[in-house]
């Protein structure tokens, strides 16, 4: 009788030791403070990646460039970054693009003053028809714009888009916490940074000059995987996309109203911010995410890709803020739907 009471206590911790979160994955993930970083903040309020045997650990950075910058430091294996910055990565065959985080091309904006002259006309360029300011009124003008970011891809596009170069104003590279801080003090002229700086920006007054749609650049965030990594813990990548593709099903099928409260405290957990119920709709609608069957469309098949002829423009502007590594280019695994997939 002993003996069976000691067999069965021995089998009932060997269950509960067998279904121990201690036993998932550790996962270290990196993110920003925005958007695509709700997605796993959510799927983790659930228990979403311990059910796909994963614990996942979330990193906080300012900036895809310091995120990229620090995959090592941080030893992080997947991460959520802007294109520009990812597309830097690639290129040095630090990273590999697994899916697509989000579109952010409405939240990435160029700000101005509500005095400022460059509101006075719109459309200057009939190609750009939403587009804010001239020639006149934008050069010379000091801009706080994040170096290296989707803001200053979108910048770029802007002053080109006006007929402008880098050479025909003042760009001061600033990270968006500290350009917004010394915006809102009267330093600058124009602002360039992405949400949800922006919705701080505006809540303040400034008034948006332009949306990267409006000037003809699409913005993916891109979920990025360490490619040593990827290569040693397949079956890992797989698993965390299968958690990040439920979040987005569930954001799809509940629609914003209903994903508004469950954002409302990731912003205060997460970013650290109060945003109203009305903040975080606009937030999730601004941030249009993509389904499993979506993303593939999105890689594409024989050669057609919306997505590779996003990135092919953001890797070009890529190459010319970095000429020294301008003879690089992503090789073709750097953008794979390798393991999405899997997930068919």
């Amino acid at each position: 009788m002993r003996f069976k009471t000691l067999f069965a206590v021995c089998a009932l911790f060997g269950s509960l030791f067998q279904s121990s979160p201690s036993l998932s994955e550790t996962l270290r993930t990196a993110w920003l403070g925005e958007h695509e970083a709700f997605l796993t903040w959510y799927a983790k309020e659930k228990g979403w990646d311990k059910e796909a045997g994963l614990d996942i650990i979330m990193l906080r950075f300012d900036s895809g460039k310091s995120l990229i910058e620090n995959v090592r430091a941080y030893d992080w294996a997947i991460a959520g970054c802007g294109a520009v910055p990812a597309m830097q990565a690639t290129m040095s065959d630090q990273v590999e693009v697994i899916a697509i985080a989000n579109d952010e091309s409405s939240a990435n904006m160029i700000l101005t003053r509500p005095e400022s002259p460059i509101l006075a006309e719109k459309g200057f360029n009939p190609d750009f028809p939403n587009v804010f300011g001239t020639p006149e009124s934008v050069k010379g003008k000091l801009i706080l714009c994040p170096k290296k970011t989707s803001a200053r891809y979108l910048l770029d596009k802007w002053l080109a888009a006006l007929g402008l170069e880098e050479k025909d104003v003042k760009i001061e590279e600033l990270e968006p916490t500290p350009a917004l801080g010394a915006f809102k003090n009267g330093y600058g002229d124009i602002l360039a940074v992405w949400s949800p700086f922006t919705r701080e920006a505006e809540t303040l007054g400034f008034k948006v000059a332009a949306h990267s749609q409006d000037c003809g650049a699409t913005q993916p965030v891109l979920l990025v995987a360490d490619r040593a990594f990827t290569e040693r813990n397949p079956d890992a990548v797989r698993a965390f996309l299968r958690v990040y593709l439920r979040v987005v099903d569930e954001i799809k099928a509940q629609g914003p109203e209903a994903m508004a409260p469950a954002y409302v405290r990731f912003a205060e957990a997460w970013m650290g911010k109060k945003f109203s119920e009305a903040d975080a709709v606009a937030e999730l609608r601004e941030h249009p995410v993509f389904s499993l069957e979506e993303q593939l469309a999105l890689f594409g098949e024989g050669g057609e890709s919306p997505l590779k002829a996003w990135l092919a423009e953001i890797a070009a502007f890529s190459e010319k803020m970095n000429p020294d590594t301008a003879h690089r280019h992503a090789t073709p695994e750097a953008v794979s739907d390798r393991f999405l997939k899997a997930l068919k």
